[in-house]
C-alpha cells in the first residue's frame, strides 16, 4: 500500500514539475521573441511564468523530501551510532510533520479568506487564491513524504533513497 501511494506521488510530482517547467520555458522564450522581434512582449507571460514557477517549487520540495535532497546537518550522523541515527532521524521526521501540520492548518483559513475576498491577479485576472494554493497542496504532499519516510525508515526499518549528490 505504501510503495503504491508513492508510486503515484512520484507520477504527479514528476509530471506536474515537468509540465510546469517546460511551460514557464515555453512562455519565457515566447515572451522574448514577440518582445525583441515583434517589439510587443507578451502582457501575462512574466506572472504566468511566475506563479508557474511557485508552483513547481513547492510541488518539487515533496519531491526533495524523497530524494533527501533538502538541506540537513549530519555532523551528528558521522559520529553517532546507528540506534542513535535513528532515533535522530525520528526526530527529524516528527519535527518535520509538525511543521507541515502547522502550515497546513493556517493555510486553509488563510485560502479560504483568498476565496472571500475573491482577489484577481494583475494580468491573467485569475484567482490568487489559486497562486497561493501552491504552498498548501506542497506542504500536504510533503506531509505524506514525511509519513512515508517515517513509517518506512523508522517502523519498518527500510532503507531509504540517499541523495544522489553529496557535498564534502
Amino acid at each position: 500500500m505504501l510503495k503504491k501511494i508513492d508510486k503515484i506521488m512520484d507520477f504527479l510530482e514528476e509530471n506536474f514539475v515537468f509540465i510546469t517547467l517546460l511551460s514557464m520555458l515555453l512562455i519565457v522564450f515566447a515572451n522574448f521573441i514577440f518582445r525583441y522581434l515583434f517589439g510587443s512582449p507578451i502582457t501575462w507571460g512574466e506572472e504566468a511564468s511566475r506563479y508557474l514557477m511557485i508552483w513547481a517549487t513547492f510541488i518539487a520540495a515533496s519531491l526533495g523530501v524523497k530524494k533527501g535532497a533538502h538541506i540537513t546537518l549530519d555532523i551528528l550522523v558521522v559520529y553517532l551510532p546507528e540506534k542513535a541515527n535513528r532515533i535522530l532521524r525520528a526526530i527529524s521526521y516528527i519535527l518535520s510533520m509538525i511543521y507541515c501540520v502547522v502550515l497546513i492548518v493556517i493555510g486553509i483559513p488563510f485560502i479560504n479568506s483568498l476565496i472571500e475576498k475573491g482577489q484577481l491577479s494583475p494580468a491573467l485576472h485569475m484567482p490568487m487564491h489559486i497562486v497561493y494554493l501552491a504552498v498548501l497542496v506542497g506542504t500536504i504532499f510533503m506531509f505524506v513524504r514525511y509519513v512515508l519516510l517515517f513509517i518506512s525508515d523508522i517502523i519498518k526499518s527500510e532503507q531509504v533513497e540517499k541523495p544522489e549528490i553529496f557535498v564534502d
